[in-house]
């Protein structure tokens, strides 16, 4: 048995719990349930795997070295897929767009109709290589280096 093992860390943690709530945020169902039941998942799985992760990983032999190259890993394959996202939206033989917005007081909403449009999706292709690039800086930055 190790005498440095810490578990899964805190940020290992919190990390996976902020991938789980992001993707439930964007494509967790809305339509058929309301927003009772969409806050009401938004906030109970994200609890569950917390407490889960806390509970389950509390006793397995992983060290800080590990923990650190385990948030390394999860960082790389986010960037993977977002380039790959970005690839994929880029080269899309088309892409929806709106056919009339209106401004609101914090930017502009779509009241027209969503129509396929030919060509890849250019905007959409540059927000994921800015997420991409931000998820690359993470994998390779310096972290530092806690108990837990």
């Amino acid at each position: 048995m190790n005498e440095n093992k810490i578990g899964l860390s805190s940020d290992n943690r919190k990390l996976l719990v902020v991938l789980l709530f992001a993707i439930l945020l964007i494509w967790g169902p809305i339509e058929p349930y309301g927003m009772i039941v969409r806050t009401a998942y938004l906030v109970i799985l994200p609890a569950l795997l917390w407490f889960g992760l806390g509970y389950f990983t509390k006793d397995l032999d992983i060290d800080k070295s590990t923990n650190d190259r385990l948030t390394r890993a999860i960082a790389g394959i986010l960037a993977g897929a977002f380039f790959v996202g970005a690839y994929l939206s880029f080269t899309a033989p088309y892409h929806t767009e709106c056919t009339q917005e209106v401004q609101t007081r914090d930017g502009t909403e779509c009241v027209g109709d969503y129509v396929g449009v030919k060509g890849g999706d250019k905007a959409g292709a540059f927000m994921l290589i800015l997420f991409g690039g931000i998820a690359s800086w993470y994998a390779v930055a310096k972290h530092d280096e806690k108990e837990s």
